[in-house]
């Protein structure tokens, strides 16, 4: 089993990295850009190695090499099945002891990675994804190169920010720096690497992130042409328009690519909750994957692989019209069922085969019924490669220069630009904005399109933002006893209780207003007669993401927050305007967390930082009276009137909050323990930080 790399101890730190963090601190361009260079030619290595990796794997399981369309169909029928079987029984130990690093297409992983963990990958990734995806790829796995390639590229981008220390919004651009450089060095394209990683990675075009990324993709690609050759993936000769009828047929073949877009995202995901429900063991189902393949591979071997091979045939219209209709679906249901099944591998090559099919299907279509007006169907296989990656990546823009700089021809611009914004519009109508990377990330609850107001609704949970006063009535208790109470209390709402302290109805302040006009039914009614008895019931660990969402369904100002042991018991309430102010403060915290934190990178000896108003940013050690208490137990807010809005855990310290002794910089929650060795970063006036750290 691999094992982590070992932390760098202090005194390595100090001799190698500070001299790097000072150089930062005068020209932090420079340094960025210099990292961004050692990253692209480090991703530029990866990606080449991992091309000579499976290389290897395909000589160990077909005992040939060169082109694996031919080696396949020379071939007898049952090893055709026997092979991807083999790689599936070869993955088994990956799954069973690296699922996290070696299961799906890769980029939503990376994905994940920088939503959820601040743009922190495990180093393993990069050993674990290479050989788990060369072996798909190479026993005949019907998936791509360049989502694992990616993933490699990230995690090296992610390892060398985890050494530098760096800040989690210049972590995130370092693992942009990564991806863009896998995907430059797989393609040959530098400038297609260096806006799929801002386009589709970051989603993020801002100065400071595209300098260093496209300086990283030039890098890798400098590396991949020492290595590999400077040549286009693709031949392509053609002309791409002979008439501006063409126009309208491109047009047309945007809406097909964008309706197979959709077909394509539908089954992958369908296959995969088929799969989950398969009651086997998780190791074993590649296996069962590489079997099916390798059944339809005994008449469609074109589907093994990345299929590279084969699109080159379509571009070069050397295969018949119903071929090329039926490797449309075969290469999707082999795709489908190879990334279900635990197959390790990418999804961006097969979405290019299916396009290249599909297009040259309609090219030869066209050429049938209108010879005069269209041009070799190999154009349309081009167009249609354009318009599928549109449609499931929804980036038009990056898959324009992908285009480009895979054949070397300038004009394949205007028709692959009509496909392609046709293809996205159809296919973000019917998969109501998801991507084929961003479905899988909202199938775990991780919605993009949101931003960080997900993210920071999500790490507030209810018990840290609610308040304990409780507005407490019975349910006999008289409607004009309320009133005078309603008029005095700050509440919005009474929860009615039984004679057991349990919830049975709640009385929006609304309600009481609405019978405050007429004095005789003041007299008559009691709280009974004018409670909710349908209303949400929060708890204390649900996040305020899903909170937002009853508040919303409710149309109520304040919910009740009910005991975790005793469900019915209520304990708090949470109130609309709270959770906005919340967020508020959240929102605030990070961004002035992560601005803190990156001066503490670049200038580990300064320990404070003046502000605006008289306010000042300064990082103490925590006090020894704070040891073991949580930051809504401390209250130091409300206390000293001071925000702690960063805490740095202690590298080697092992502690209740931190288990592995690992640097972590966070900005707190209520729940957050404050350990020994803690540093932590307050913000306040001058007298009130000296007032608690003095005392």
């Amino acid at each position: 089993m691999l094992k982590r790399l070992p932390d760098i101890s202090s005194k390595a730190y100090e001799e190698l990295v500070s001299p790097l963090v000072k150089l930062i601190n005068w020209s932090e361009t420079r340094l960025v850009l210099v990292v961004a260079v050692i990253i692209g030619i480090l991703g530029g290595l990866g990606a080449v190695a991992f091309r000579r990796l499976i290389d290897i794997f395909i000589e160990l399981f077909f005992r040939s090499s060169g082109n694996l369309l031919d080696v396949a169909f020379a071939l007898p029928w049952w090893q055709r099945v026997v092979i991807p079987v083999l790689g599936g029984l070869l993955l088994a130990p990956f799954i069973k002891y690296f699922s996290r690093e070696t299961r799906g297409h890769g980029v939503p992983e990376v994905m994940e990675g920088l939503v959820v963990r601040g743009g922190r990958i495990r180093p393993r990734t990069m050993l674990t994804r290479a050989f788990a995806s060369a072996i798909s790829i190479a026993s005949g796995g019907s998936v791509g190169r360049e989502g694992p390639i990616v993933q490699i590229g990230s995690a090296i981008g992610s390892t060398v920010g985890q050494f530098l220390k760096a800040s989690e919004s210049r972590m995130k651009t370092l693992v942009g720096c990564g991806a863009a450089a896998g995907m430059a060095a797989t393609f040959n394209a530098p400038l297609g690497g260096a806006l799929f990683a801002a386009e589709v990675i970051l989603g993020d075009f801002g100065l400071a992130q595209v300098p260093p990324i496209i300086i990283s993709s030039v890098a890798a690609t400098a590396i991949s042409r020492h290595f590999l050759g400077d040549f286009p993936a693709f031949e392509f000769h053609p002309p791409l328009m002979v008439s501006h009828f063409e126009f309208l047929f491109y047009a047309f073949l945007g809406i097909c690519t964008g309706l197979l877009a959709w077909l394509y995202v539908t089954i992958l995901y369908g296959c995969e909750d088929l799969f989950e429900r398969f009651r086997m063991p998780a190791w074993l189902k590649p296996s069962l994957g590489g079997l099916l393949v390798g059944i339809i591979a005994i008449w469609f071997p074109y589907i093994y692989g990345s299929g590279y091979e084969t699109m080159d045939l379509a571009l070069s219209g050397k295969l018949p019209l119903l071929l090329l209709l039926a490797l449309v679906f075969i290469k999707l249901g082999a795709t489908s069922i190879t990334i279900a099944s635990g197959g390790s591998g990418g999804v961006f090559a097969p979405a290019l085969f299916q396009g290249a099919m599909l297009g040259g299907t309609f090219g030869l279509l066209l050429n049938m019924f209108f010879p005069g007006y269209a041009t070799a169907a190999g154009a349309y296989s081009l167009a249609g490669m354009g318009g599928m990656i549109a449609g499931t990546m929804h980036a038009p823009i990056t898959v324009v220069l992908v285009i480009f700089e895979l054949t070397g021809d300038y004009k394949v611009i205007l028709p692959v630009m009509t496909c392609s914004m046709l293809s996205t519009l159809m296919a973000h109508k019917l998969l109501k904005g998801q991507s084929i990377y961003t479905r899988k990330l909202i199938r775990k609850g991780i919605n993009l399109y949101r931003g960080r107001d997900l993210n920071v609704l999500r790490g507030l949970k209810v018990g840290d933002v609610m308040i304990r006063d409780l507005a407490l009535v019975t349910e006999s208790t008289p409607l004009s006893s309320l009133i005078p109470k309603a008029l005095s209390k700050p509440h919005m709402s009474f929860i009615q209780v039984d004679e057991l302290g349990k919830i049975t109805g709640l009385i929006p302040l609304q309600n009481i207003l609405e019978v405050m006009r007429d004095e005789n039914l003041r007299d008559i009614l009691v709280a009974q007669d004018v409670a909710n008895i349908e209303f949400p019931v929060l708890k204390v660990e649900d996040s305020l993401d899903e909170v937002i969402r009853r508040f919303g369904e409710s149309e109520i100002e304040e919910v009740p927050v009910v005991d975790p042991l005793s469900p019915e018991v209520p304990i708090g309430v949470l109130r609309h305007n709270d959770v906005l102010q919340a967020y508020r403060k959240a929102v605030l915290k990070q961004d002035l967390g992560g601005f803190v934190a990156d001066r503490l990178v670049r200038d580990p000896s300064r320990r404070d930082l003046d502000l605006l108003d008289g306010y000042r940013m300064v990082e103490t050690e925590a006090p020894r009276q704070f040891h073991g208490k949580t930051i809504r137990e401390l209250g130091i807010s409300e206390k000293y009137g001071v925000q702690v809005i960063l805490i740095r855990k202690s590298r080697g310290h092992a502690s209740q909050s931190n288990p592995k002794g690992e640097e972590m910089h966070f900005v707190p929650r209520g729940n957050d323990v404050i350990d020994p060795g803690d540093k932590l970063v307050l913000v306040g006036k001058s007298g009130d930080l000296q007032e608690l750290i003095g005392g």
